[in-house]
């Protein structure tokens, strides 16, 4: 029997099949496609390898490739790359990286082909892309992560138009406020750049940084499309104007303002028609009235996806009712505060069928923008807070 502290070793080998043994080559070393025979899965398996004979840089790189697997073990959001498994030989400076498998095209031949005739409509339009994107950054952002190579390569979309970042073998974790001294001139490739920060000249690299490269991306790819995109097929051309200014200074504070910007001008912009009102209004009305007081401080949950699963399953736990038999499956969608309910307040399955199936077709953003018109609404029920100072 294994004690604590003791070396835990699986000695059962795992093979894999070589499907395509040339997706891609770099400075650093090679990509490649394995199947997994037992589960019936693809990976991607990344193998350090550099392109250099001199030792000291050979070694130098091996340390980014395992602060890669660090960064990448850290992190789990749904538009990054996950890692799935890491093999390290540090006596001879190689190792592989296993990880998630993404069946797409980078995001500049996703643009290219945006609003192409004679190819199918996108999965995905380029407000949503750039949503996807901004969470994607504001979630490496909050884990103190500035990913250091943005470029066409490193941000795919696979084939539903889910947004995937990619290769942090640059990438560093930092402290609030630290300055990187790396200008990463030699490093990142800027080629049909039109402009560069000023952290470039000055030798720095901060999270503000990545926020300057993303849109001057994403604005050169739009620029330089053969089929017009303009204020039709993209509503924040404001936002990334304000993203790639020369001065870190006139930037966005961080990912989260940019995201922030993103609400506002939707709030603004929304198209809202009566039955939208109709449908969103018999559900809010519903758990607000439901709802008697909070018992503690209010706290509410602003995960779309979590929300929309709860849902999902207060439906199916009612499939064969009119009405909601127990009111805090609803409730329980949203609060995540301790609350005082009616358990005899009437709520109508087919207004909670009629909500989820609207929600679902809304876009991203307009999710997002729902979800935070309905705190605000159940930010005005009450708060009862107990004085008695009985433990139990």
């Amino acid at each position: 029997m294994k004690n604590n502290g003791d070396i835990v070793q699986f000695m059962k080998k795992r093979d894999y099949k070589m499907v395509n043994n040339a997706l891609g080559k770099g400075s650093f070393g090679k990509t490649v496609i394995l199947q997994d025979p037992f589960i019936d899965e693809l990976f991607v398996a990344k193998k350090y390898e550099p392109d250099t004979d001199q030792v000291e840089i050979k070694e130098q790189f091996y340390k980014n490739f395992l602060d890669e697997i660090k960064i990448l073990y850290k992190i789990n959001h749904k538009n990054i790359v996950r890692i799935y498994n890491y093999y390290a030989y540090e006596e001879i400076s190689t190792g592989y990286i296993l990880m998630e498998y993404i069946d797409g095209n980078n995001i500049g031949e996703f643009i290219s082909d945006y609003n192409h005739p004679f190819l199918p409509v996108s999965p995905v339009s380029l407000d949503n892309l750039f949503v996807q994107l901004i969470d994607g950054f504001v979630y490496i952002e909050s884990h103190g992560i500035i990913h250091r190579d943005i470029r066409e390569n490193n941000i795919l979309i696979d084939k539903s138009g889910i947004v995937k970042i990619i290769d942090f073998g640059i990438g560093k974790v930092v402290k609030k406020g630290d300055l990187l001294n790396d200008s990463l001139a030699s490093m990142i490739n800027r080629e049909g750049s039109d402009t560069l920060p000023q952290e470039y000249f000055e030798g720095v690299y901060t999270s503000k940084t990545d926020m300057f490269y993303l849109g001057e991306l994403l604005h050169r790819l739009f620029k330089n499309n053969e089929f017009t995109i303009d204020e039709t097929n993209f509503s924040y051309f404001n936002i990334l104007d304000k993203m790639m200014k020369i001065n870190p200074d006139d930037r966005y504070i961080s990912f989260s303002e940019i995201r922030e910007a993103i609400d506002k001008y939707d709030f603004l912009n929304m198209d809202i028609t009566s039955e939208d009102k109709r449908i969103y209004q018999a559900f809010t009305d519903s758990l607000y009235g439901a709802i008697s007081f909070y018992n503690d401080e209010m706290k509410f949950n602003n995960n779309t996806d979590q929300f929309i699963s709860q849902i999902e399953k207060t439906i199916q736990d009612n499939s064969f009712e009119d009405r909601i038999q127990d009111n805090r499956g609803v409730i329980r969608s949203i609060v995540k505060s301790s609350y005082n309910y009616d358990p005899s307040y009437y709520i109508s399955c087919n207004a909670v069928e009629t909500f989820y199936r609207w929600f679902k077709k809304s876009t991203i953003k307009s999710q997002q923008l729902i979800l935070n018109n309905i705190i605000s609404k159940l930010s005005t029920i009450k708060t009862v807070v107990s004085g008695d100072d009985i433990p139990f």
